[in-house]
């Protein structure tokens, strides 16, 4: 940063004594924050990221700058249509630096608050306190039970009939599969029984080589082309998914990040048309 250690340790004694409280304690060993000094790193990085979302906005408005844009979105977008929103938006800003981070839209949340995300595509809930942040609706998504295509048996099944079959789900606290997690318990299917992940190649392997069960979009039931899985026909139903973009209102969504929220839209599912009547047990 081209700053001397000397500058760097008057400068944090000038704090310390405009405060009048300690932000360090120094040992032999090095410096450790104290709760004073937690809250000041906390509004030093948040200032940081606003000064890198002011410079890439002002840049944005030179067509020879570099659009940066990071974001965060679920595996059903990485298994069908990232890969043509990634190409169309590459052929608009071939410069831009892209950064991408798959999981559940609740681990997103604090980097959408604070500016480290430009926004996040997931699953909406009724619980989920929304009121700081846009929601622009993309698309909704039929659920289907999963299993290994070697499975013995046909006709369609009860979520009660697979109560005592061991499950494996994706890792969240909110969203769509907080409101599975309910519909389940109501159909006896204990949680003991449950195993849950943010790896979705874990889910994969362990319905393929353990027999397990789980519950994923109809478009990722064949991954990469793969016939090893089959879709259950559940005579109950299932709640239906809604997609929405996500991204905090103290920021002004850059160009570059709209840009992809409208490709999202343009490349969403099909819907999965094919699995709207049922599926048979056993293919």
């Amino acid at each position: 940063m081209g700053i001397s250690q000397p500058a760097v340790s008057k400068t944090i004694s000038e704090m310390e004594d405009y405060f009048g409280i300690e932000v360090i304690i120094r040992k032999n060993t090095g410096v450790t924050l104290t709760s004073a000094g937690q809250v000041l790193l906390n509004y030093s990085e948040s200032i940081t990221r606003e000064m890198k979302n002011m410079v890439s906005e002002i840049n944005s408005l030179s067509c020879s700058s570099v659009a940066d844009v990071a974001f965060g979105f679920p595996s059903l977008i990485g298994f069908t249509f990232l890969s043509q929103m990634i190409k169309t938006f590459k052929s608009v800003f071939p410069s831009a630096q892209v950064s991408m981070f798959e999981a559940q839209l609740s681990s997103f949340f604090p980097a959408i608050r604070d500016g480290r995300l430009d926004f996040a595509i997931g699953t909406l809930s009724d619980d989920m306190q929304l009121q700081d942040l846009h929601v622009e609706p993309l698309f909704d998504s039929e659920f289907v039970v999963v299993a290994n295509k070697s499975r013995s048996g046909s006709g369609p099944l009860t979520l009660d009939a697979l109560r005592h079959e061991q499950w494996v789900l994706p890792q969240t606290d909110m969203g769509y599969y907080k409101q599975l997690l309910s519909i389940l318990n109501k159909h006896q299917i204990d949680t003991a029984n449950i195993i849950k992940t943010d790896s979705v190649v874990t889910i994969y392997n362990l319905v393929l080589n353990a027999n397990f069960l789980t519950v994923i979009p109809c478009d990722m039931t064949t991954p990469f082309g793969s016939n090893q899985f089959m879709t259950l026909a559940i005579e109950d139903a299932l709640p239906i998914a809604h997609y929405a973009a996500i991204w905090s209102k103290n920021y002004k969504i850059k160009k570059s990040a709209l840009l992809l929220v409208e490709l999202a839209k343009q490349y969403c599912p099909s819907q999965c048309a094919k699995y709207k009547q049922p599926v048979a047990a056993e293919q």
